[in-house]
């Protein structure tokens, strides 16, 4: 079986560094809040 090895995305050490209200962006950012809308409409 070969093992095919892939590049991460990012670096950990990127997000840590990273405050705590920037990471809370990041979260937000990609969370899918589209089902959450429709709930209040």
């Amino acid at each position: 079986m070969a093992i095919i090895p892939q590049p991460g995305l990012f670096s950990w050490k990127d997000v840590e560094n990273l405050g705590d209200l920037e990471r809370l962006r990041l979260v937000i950012r990609v969370l899918p809040d589209e089902p959450l809308m429709q709930i209040g409409a």
